[in-house]
């Protein structure tokens, strides 16, 4: 699954059983993860392993392509906040 995030978007989920990892195509993002103390900030090439049942946080520190790897069957991931930034007018 890919997603394109323009600066400042955010996007959050909780992991189902197939997702096994956050790998930034483009750009710069900051990962909070539940399971992690620390928090993240990944760059173009940077991958993020998740596991299930883990509540992850991206916000895209400028344009930023995101995939989420999922293992061989398809499983469940349910996004439950998706922020688009207010363009001006």
């Amino acid at each position: 699954m890919k997603y394109l995030l323009c600066k400042g978007e955010l996007l959050a989920f909780k992991a189902g059983a197939a997702v096994e990892a956050l790998i930034v195509t483009s750009g710069e993002a900051w990962v909070t993860n539940s399971e992690d103390t620390q928090d993240h900030c990944l760059q173009q090439g940077d991958r993020l392993a998740v596991g299930k049942g883990q509540r992850v946080v991206v916000e895209a520190l400028q344009q930023t392509e995101l995939t989420l790897l999922l293992r061989k069957s398809r499983g469940n991931i349910r996004i439950t906040l998706a922020c688009p930034r207010e363009v001006p007018a």
